[in-house]
């Protein structure tokens, strides 16, 4: 396994600070199929070390979670009305809204879609 790790360090978040949680372990991994072996993993069990119980969260790209920070004006609002919505890769959400299901892939739909539905 550790064969498999390119380099592991330590992070002390904003997050953590403000609730009183250990530092984050960020870990870089030489192959991609022993990440992918990790995550299919901890779906299915959680992982211990120590007999402490460890959260293992898929990393996302900055450059796609500034492209998603764009939609907040949209997420909120599902989110407000219990809507349940999907992250399309590499832009866009997907969700069903009055029993049709709604692909909106650019800022102006998800405008249209705001205005048409929502105001």
């Amino acid at each position: 396994m550790k064969d498999g790790m390119d380099e592991t360090f330590h992070v002390y978040t904003r997050y953590a600070m403000r609730n009183k949680l250990p530092r984050e372990v960020h870990i870089r991994f030489t192959k991609k199929i022993i990440k992918t072996q990790i995550l299919q993993v901890t779906r299915d069990k959680t992982l211990k070390y120590k007999e402490k119980e460890i959260t293992v969260l898929k990393q996302i790209p900055r450059r796609i979670r500034d492209i998603r920070r764009e939609y907040s004006f949209l997420t909120k609002e599902l989110l407000k009305r219990g809507i349940n919505y999907r992250w399309l890769i590499p832009e866009g959400l997907l969700f069903t809204w009055q029993e049709l299901r709604h692909r909106i892939d650019t800022l102006d739909k998800a405008e249209l879609f705001v205005m048409e539905y929502f105001r």
